[in-house]
């Protein structure tokens, strides 16, 4: 939906980098404004991803609605591509931004780091416009799943051992901590990091939330 002044921003930005993926937009088009090409993308993406049970209304607006459905289409191309289990990497996307593409933290480390994107890449690490392009994103997210789940072999149930590759997006030390004493074969000590029980709970409750659809 076009405005007047037009919408521009990391969140514009983030929605084109996912409409890249969808090839409805190209490079030159990523430029963070939303201008009739981006527009007319985010129509053509309605109509192509809508479902029965979604009550999405095809009026190119990228409200939380379109932005699931483009978030949902990306991950599952890279749950195909990187062999996941069925639910990821869409699970951690919904914990960690509720799939809205322009989400962001507020600074909350010492310097001036912050948590960007949908996948929430914390920019002390990745920079900002890496954090915020959807594709690339969900593909670092879909890699270290795939890495930390192929680690962690010798965790004896299956979705145990996905929970905790997903945990190592959050706090990988403690994600193999817990991995090596459940058994897991592909574990350094030097990667570990014990956990005291407050911030073993809290690794648990992102486990559990973020695995959700498995």
């Amino acid at each position: 939906m076009l405005m007047n002044p037009m919408f521009e921003g990391e969140d514009v930005y983030a929605l084109q980098t996912a409409l890249l993926d969808l090839k409805l937009l190209t490079s030159t088009d990523c430029d963070g404004k939303l201008g009739p090409k981006t527009s007319d993308a985010i129509k053509r993406a309605q109509q192509s991803l809508v479902s029965p049970t979604q009550a999405m209304i095809i009026d190119s607006a990228a409200g939380g609605i379109t932005q699931t459905a483009i978030v949902q289409h990306i991950c599952e191309n890279r749950r195909l591509k990187y062999k996941l289990i069925k639910g990821l990497p869409f699970g951690p996307c919904m914990h960690e931004s509720s799939c809205r593409v322009g989400s962001y933290s507020p600074q909350h480390y010492s310097d001036i780091g912050y948590d960007a994107g949908v996948t929430q890449r914390n920019t002390m690490f990745t920079p900002p416009k890496e954090g915020f392009n959807v594709p690339e994103s969900i593909d670092a997210l879909s890699a270290n799943l795939r890495n930390y789940y192929d680690k962690f072999a010798g965790v004896s149930k299956d979705r145990r051992r996905w929970a905790l590759a997903t945990g190592s997006w959050n706090a990988p030390a403690y994600a193999c901590f817990i991995a090596k004493e459940e058994g897991a074969s592909g574990v350094s000590r030097r990667e570990c990091a014990q956990p005291g029980s407050t911030a073993r709970a809290t690794l648990e409750a992102y486990m559990a939330s973020a695995t959700a659809f498995l």
